[in-house]
């Protein structure tokens, strides 16, 4: 079936464990035993492969992911901030598995992306040579186009679409300046990002979104998430405030 196929796995312990429990078989052994796996299989997350310290179960995922050129979208960041780390992004490359980035949730930021998962690779690899500036730009670009079969996506060549974006290399962030790659990776924030073009059109000037009001996008997002806060289900919990409690009590 030549059409992309996406599935959340391996993106929690007790998901691998019920998986073994039903199956005799992690995850992805599933996945592969079921014929689901293929170059055009997008896993989110695989975070808890067969030989994660938090699994403690033997197998070779990652061999069986190179294998079907099955892609993963890694989003470090949400694990991340909770302590949780894939083990690790220069190993699931060294394995030859095809892993691009992911945003996931607030902030949604390829910067941010690439950043955590470089660093995060890096701490849980204890090589500093490991885990890249490359790596990250590599994944966020040239990664996601193999990803969705797309030679004219993630570079700048011959053939290719004109997506191209400006850095201000004069910033606070982006100076001192040698290795733009890197100060990108590991320096830049959204607002060194000065100029967007999508297919030869400009999508951003001098900072500024174009046919997009900001302001009424945040206010809308704002909304959602208040939505969302006031429909907690009550068998988990009696209010957003007991799911995830302020971080500080009310000044007073």
């Amino acid at each position: 079936m030549q059409v992309p196929l996406a599935l959340h796995t391996s993106q929690a312990v007790f998901e691998f464990q019920e998986i073994v429990r039903r199956h005799g078989l992690t995850p992805v052994e599933w996945l592969e035993s079921i014929d689901f796996l293929s170059d055009r299989c997008i896993l989110g997350h695989v975070m808890y492969p067969a030989g994660h310290s938090w699994v403690n179960f033997a197998g070779d995922d990652l061999a069986i992911l190179a294998k079907h050129k099955a892609s993963v979208a890694h989003a470090a960041w949400v694990f991340a901030r909770r302590g949780v780390a894939m083990e690790s992004f220069p190993a699931y490359l060294g394995a030859g598995v095809n892993v691009c980035l992911a945003t996931d949730t607030s902030p949604q930021s390829m910067i941010e992306a690439m950043r955590w998962s470089t660093v995060v690779g890096k701490i849980m690899i204890r090589q500093t040579e490991l885990s890249t500036a490359a790596d990250a730009f590599n994944a966020a670009t040239l990664n996601a186009a193999k990803m969705l079969h797309r030679d004219d996506l993630g570079r700048i060549s011959t053939g290719a679409m004109a997506d191209l974006l400006f850095w201000d290399a004069s910033s606070m962030f982006m100076v001192p300046l040698r290795d733009p790659i890197k100060n990108i990776v590991f320096n830049a924030t959204s607002q060194d990002l000065r100029e967007v073009m999508v297919d030869g059109a400009w999508v951003m000037r001098e900072g500024q979104v174009l046919n997009v009001d900001e302001r009424a996008v945040s206010e809308a997002l704002q909304k959602a998430g208040e939505r969302v806060w006031s429909s907690v289900n009550p068998e988990v919990a009696e209010s957003a405030d007991e799911l995830s409690p302020q971080t500080f009590p009310d000044f007073e």
